[in-house]
């Protein structure tokens, strides 16, 4: 039996388990090996199975090790508590000898029991010291208690017994327009009904609080507080109604651009096919305004060609007609030649009869063009004029280069001046002449020969004549 002082210590010990140690102390006094219970966590393990205890016979204090294979894992918490037993072995009877290590046994035994009791009550549900004396911390009886929580009555304080929640539910109505919002909630079988006003319309400049607007159509004058994202879906309409833009005053409606410019896809009918409305990129550095025409129902020229089936007026400014077609016989073509006739606005007139044939007011002009030899070679463009002049300074190859399309003509002149010292003319092989045989140049200094030539085959001939000599 013990025969040691008892240390005012809590009879119980905690340490968190690394993995590796097995070995854990305790500072509290036992009288036995079995006065002490072991848990790994939550589980109680058994004594010799799971574990030994090693007791000091000065203290009474010890160490548990754990059995082999029963190591705690890292992490765990390991508790070492008393668990001496409510009971005495020692017997007094009348007129028998009182031992003093029985007293002593005793009396320790006595307050390892105090301690232990002390510690467990430490982990009881205690009314603090300065509650009413009147507090009754009774819990209800197992029937009242059944199934349900624990909790405190609103008045007394005194444990009482609710219903537990085992579930939820929400039911939402509206309220009337500038109403105000409703929330309530009932208990009921262990669920918890909550119910819901919710105002149908706006209930100020921002809607209902925390809400906003469940359809757009509740408020007459609705006001966006950020950017509006439609993000998968499409602003449309119904019943064949137009969505239309009214900016304010002068104000416009912007098309912003982000990483590309601002751009509009047209699309056709079945959204298959789209034309595209791109604005200039920033690189360009423009800022303009595109007014469109006046008139009726009509057809935007482009470069890619286009069809005229009636009168068309061009105003000052540029056009690039590219492949324009005129499908009706009659039509008129007015335009202002300003790069010929500077700002006086002179207008000519271009009119094809009930034959085809065209006639052009006010005069008519053809291209004219220099050209010079570069490393003893010409290539005489027939897109910038058709009618030519070389002077020659050295030994030339001539040839021509970008012809009409084949089944088009393009017919051209070409005058040659002679220099000082006779210089000569290699011509192409594509170019040909009567007999096969190309003229001679005329060789004094200054002479003029001029020959003309045409072809129709895109390029592959071309047939020239000497239209005359030593025009000097």
């Amino acid at each position: 039996m013990a025969t040691f002082a008892i240390s005012a210590v809590t009879r119980k010990a905690q340490a968190t388990a690394n993995g590796s140690t097995t070995q854990f102390a305790f500072s509290f006094s036992v009288n036995t090996e079995a006065d002490v219970a072991v848990f790994v966590g939550t589980t109680l393990k058994t004594i010799s199975t799971h574990y030994t205890v090693s007791i000091t016979s000065s203290t009474g204090a010890g160490s548990i090790t754990f059995t082999s294979g029963n190591t705690p894992s890292n992490g765990q918490i390991v508790t070492i508590m008393s668990k001496t037993a409510l009971a005495r072995s020692s017997v007094y009877t009348s007129g028998g000898t009182i031992n003093a290590t029985s007293l002593e046994t005793d009396f320790d035994t006595n307050m390892m029991l105090f301690q232990q009791q002390d510690e467990r009550l430490d982990r009881t549900l205690i009314a603090p010291v300065d509650d009413a004396t009147s507090i009754d911390m009774t819990l209800p009886n197992k029937d009242a208690r059944k199934g349900k929580s624990l909790g405190f009555d609103g008045t007394s304080g005194n444990p009482t017994a609710i219903e537990q929640l085992t579930g939820a539910a929400v039911n939402v109505s509206t309220v009337s327009v500038g109403g105000s919002a409703t929330a309530s909630v009932a208990v009921s079988g262990g669920t918890a009904t909550f119910a819901l006003g919710i105002p149908t319309g706006a209930t100020g400049a921002t809607g209902p609080a925390g809400g906003g607007l469940a359809e757009v159509s509740s408020d007459s004058s609705p006001q966006l507080g950020g950017p509006l994202d439609v993000v998968t879906h499409d602003i449309v309409t119904t019943s064949n109604r137009d969505i239309e833009l009214a900016p304010h005053g002068t104000g416009k409606t912007v098309l912003k651009g982000n990483t590309n410019p601002g751009t509009i896809v047209l699309n056709c009918e079945s959204n298959s096919h789209g034309q595209t409305i791109k604005a200039q990129p920033h690189s360009a550095s423009v800022t303009n305004t595109l007014t469109l025409p006046a008139g009726g129902d009509q057809t935007l020229v482009g470069t890619a060609g286009a069809t005229f089936t009636g009168d068309v007026t061009i105003p000052e400014g540029d056009l690039i007609l590219g492949s324009t077609t005129v499908t009706a016989l009659g039509a008129e073509f007015n335009y202002l030649d300003i790069s010929t006739l500077g700002l006086s606005q002179a207008s000519k007139v271009v009119t094809a009869d009930s034959n085809g044939v065209i006639t052009l007011d006010n005069g008519f002009s053809e291209e004219y063009a220099a050209v010079t030899s570069s490393s003893n070679a010409i290539a005489i463009d027939l897109r910038t004029a058709n009618n030519f002049s070389h002077t020659l300074t050295e030994n030339t190859t001539i040839s021509f280069a970008n012809p009409a399309a084949s089944g088009k003509v393009s017919a051209f002149t070409l005058k040659v001046i002679q220099a000082s010292s006779a210089k000569s003319i290699t011509w192409h092989s594509s170019i040909k002449w009567a007999g096969d045989t190309a003229p001679t140049l005329s060789t004094g200094n200054g002479n003029v020969d001029v020959f003309t030539g045409y072809t129709v085959d895109g390029g592959t001939n071309y047939y020239m004549f000497t239209a005359g000599q030593v025009m000097s």
